[in-house]
C-alpha cells in the first residue's frame, strides 16, 4: 500500500476454505497492496497455525466464515474463532468476511476484536480497498503507541538508574546555588 509509513511491507493472512474466493481476494489484495506478503490458509491450516502463532506472524487477518444467525449461536465458527484469538497475547488486526449473518453477528464479531465486519456476498473490490486501508492504519497507530511507550519506558528506567546513583560530586552545592539565586532577596517583593 503507498500510504504506508511502516518499513516492512505488510504481512497479510487470508483465511478461507472457498479457494476460488480466496484467490479472488488475493488477487484484489496484491493489486491494493503490491507489496503486502499475501498468505493462504484454510480453515484446518488455520487451526493449526492459531497454536504457534506468536503475534508476530502477521499484521492484518482475513477471516472468512460462519458467523451464524445469533451471537450465542454454538454453529457460529467465526465467532468461536475471534473468541481464540483474542485469548492471544497479540493478535492482528482483523477483517471479519462473513459467509452469513446479520447486524446482531457483527456486532458481536467487533466487541470480539474485528475491526471490520463485511458480509461476502457484498464484498466488493472497493469496500475491500475501505477495510484493508483502515485496518492497516490501526496496525500502523498501534505500533506507533507501543515505540512510544516502550520510549517512555526507556527513559523513565534511565531517570531511575541516574536517581540511585546519586548526584555527581558538585552537584549539590551548585543545586543549592542556582535556588538560592532564583530566590528574591529578604524585604524585597519578587
Amino acid at each position: 500500500m503507498n500510504a504506508r509509513r511502516m518499513s516492512s511491507p505488510a504481512r497479510v493472512l487470508v483465511v478461507d476454505d472457498d479457494v476460488r474466493y480466496g484467490e479472488w481476494l488475493r488477487h484484489h489484495l496484491d493489486v491494493l497492496c503490491p507489496q503486502a506478503s499475501v498468505s493462504m490458509l484454510n480453515r484446518s491450516e488455520f487451526d493449526r497455525w492459531c497454536t504457534t502463532f506468536s503475534g508476530r506472524d502477521c499484521d492484518l487477518l482475513l477471516l472468512a466464515a460462519v458467523f451464524g444467525s445469533s451471537p450465542e449461536d454454538p454453529q457460529s465458527p467465526g465467532l468461536s474463532l475471534l473468541r481464540r484469538l483474542r485469548e492471544q497475547p497479540a493478535t492482528p488486526a482483523v477483517i471479519a468476511l462473513a459467509e452469513d449473518g446479520n447486524e446482531l453477528t457483527a456486532v458481536r464479531a467487533l466487541q470480539l476484536g474485528a475491526v471490520d465486519y463485511l458480509p461476502k456476498r457484498l464484498l466488493t473490490p472497493e469496500r475491500l480497498n475501505t477495510a484493508v486501508r483502515m485496518a492497516l492504519r490501526r496496525v500502523e497507530r498501534r505500533v506507533a503507541r507501543r515505540l512510544a511507550s516502550l520510549a517512555n519506558l526507556s527513559r523513565d528506567q534511565a531517570r531511575h538508574e541516574l536517581a540511585a546513583q546519586g548526584p555527581a560530586p558538585g552537584a549539590d552545592s551548585a543545586l543549592s546555588a542556582a535556588a538560592a539565586a532564583a530566590e528574591p532577596a529578604p524585604g524585597r517583593a519578587g
